[in-house]
Formats: structure tokens, sequence, C-alpha cells
């Protein structure tokens, strides 16, 4: 079990193989999360890597009346009244890497040469921990990154739909486009996680499917 640090430092990380959740909220939907079962793969000083496994039952957003958020246009895809839904992870595995401090976490993601060489740069508040995983807010925008280091910015549109929703204030704003700037900076010097090894990571096939809590509640089963 991991101990504590109130801004997500690490303190006494969890072990190779426990099990955790990786917990998103949204002040905008209180009461609502974005919620995965995952394995932990390292927790040390420097970051946390956890492995969700294709199939994983994972809590989501939905709008109220259970249809997916992007079915929704414009400011409502994040202003209209949502409920709890639940899905299995459809996707190929993913590492996904946490860095204390960080506004960011990186996803990195399987492609065709066998690899997990494409990165996902997800957005998000420095996470914080708890006895069963870790809490964190996503900031909408993301980056891109491809294996020779490529990258663009994605959902710069969702962003300015969620600031038209009131979902974040200019400031709020102004600091999420300031941490994509620095995940840049890091992309261009392919700092850690970039130059780290998990492209190649294949998780212990003895592994089970980590589960949700058995007090996890839903509206809508998605697909």
């Amino acid at each position: 079990m991991s101990e504590t640090g109130s801004d997500g430092a690490y303190e006494r990380g969890w072990q190779y193989g426990d099990q955790i959740l990786w917990t998103y909220t949204n002040p905008a939907h209180p009461g609502l999360v974005d919620q995965r079962p995952v394995t932990v793969i390292a927790d040390d000083e420097r970051h946390l890597a956890v492995w969700l496994e294709s199939g994983t039952r994972m809590l989501h957003h939905v709008l109220a009346d259970g249809r997916g958020i992007r079915e929704a246009d414009g400011p409502a895809r994040f202003g209209a009244p949502r409920a709890q839904g639940v899905k299995d992870w459809q996707g190929p595995g993913i590492v996904a890497v946490f860095q204390p401090g960080v506004a960011y976490s990186v996803w990195f993601f399987l492609t065709r040469s066998g690899l997990r060489d494409s990165f996902y740069v997800n957005l998000e508040d420095p996470y914080t921990r708890f006895e069963s995983g870790i809490l964190t807010a996503d900031h909408v925008l993301d980056i891109v990154v491809d294996a020779p280091g490529g990258y663009r910015l994605k959902d710069e549109d969702e962003l300015n739909f969620a600031f038209d929703a009131g979902m974040f204030s200019a400031e709020q704003v102004a600091r999420i486009r300031s941490a994509a700037e620095t995940a840049i900076a890091d992309i261009s010097a392919w700092r850690f996680p970039f130059d780290s090894d998990y492209p190649h990571f294949r998780p212990n096939p003895d592994w089970p499917i980590p589960t949700l809590p058995a007090d996890a509640a839903w509206d809508f089963e998605t697909r």
C-alpha cells in the first residue's frame, strides 16, 4: 500500500502487481468519475507506471440520457447534464506514466510495430494519492506524439468548448496551455518517460484483470 503525500509526492510506493484505481474527477459534474482499475508496474520517487488491461471494467461519464459525451455538440459536450456509465475497455492494453507534481500523464499505445511507441500526452492536474489509488482531473487538451518525436495538439476546439461552457476560466485555460508548452519542451528534449523502456513493456501473463470496487454504481451500461 502507498502512503499519501497531499501533493502527490512519493512517500512509500505500491509494489509491482498491486491493483489500484486510476480516477478522474470533474468539478463541473460532482459525484461522477472516470475510474479505471489498473495494475502497478513501478512506483518510485520519479514516477508511477500502471497497466490498463484490455477488457477492464471501468466507470465513465455519459450524457444524462445514456448517450456518449461526444454526441453532444459544442459547449454542451461539457455543460450538459451527465450520468454515470460503465463499460469494458475495448482497446489494446495501455501503459500510463504519472510523475509527481507534473501536470500531464503519458500513455503508451501499441502500434503495428508491436511496440508501444505511440504516445498520448494527457494534460491534467498533478495526481494525488489516496489509499486505493490516484486522483486527478482532466484538462481536455492533449498532445499526440509519434515514435520519431513528432507531435500535434489534439482537442483544441474542445478546450474552447469547455471554456465557453464555464468549465474553465480564462486563467485556467492559460495554465493548461502553459502546461502543454512544458510537455512539448519535454517531448522536444525526449526526456523521461519518452526515453524509457516502456514501449517494450509486456504485462505479466499471470496478472488478473483488476475490478471496480464492490460499491461501484452506475446508471447506464455502454459499449
